[in-house]
């Protein structure tokens, strides 16, 4: 990865939303995406980084940007992502 920073985007609506990063050429390169189970909680299901993204440490940069969000707003978290499952439950024990 290059020394550029790492512009982790946040899009989000009633219904859920998702963390993400686009490449020079406006591509989705890696995404965490999150659905509102109610007001109060958020299912976070599902996490994708391409290829050339990989062991560089973004999904975990994603993860963070969605902690952050969860901590910010007070809300739940149901991780069904296996990879956030796995993250959440560490830090959470």
């Amino acid at each position: 990865m290059n020394k550029t920073a790492i512009n982790i985007q946040h899009k989000h609506s009633e219904t859920g939303g998702e963390f993400f990063l686009l490449d020079e050429n406006g591509n989705k390169t890696a995404e965490l995406t999150y659905f509102f189970v109610d007001n109060h909680t958020v299912n976070a299901n599902h996490t994708y980084v391409s290829e050339t993204l990989r062991g560089q440490g973004i999904a975990d940069k994603l993860y963070q940007a969605l902690v952050a969000f969860i901590r910010d707003n007070r809300f739940k978290l149901i991780p069904t992502c296996s990879y956030i499952a796995k993250k959440w439950e560490r830090e959470n024990r």
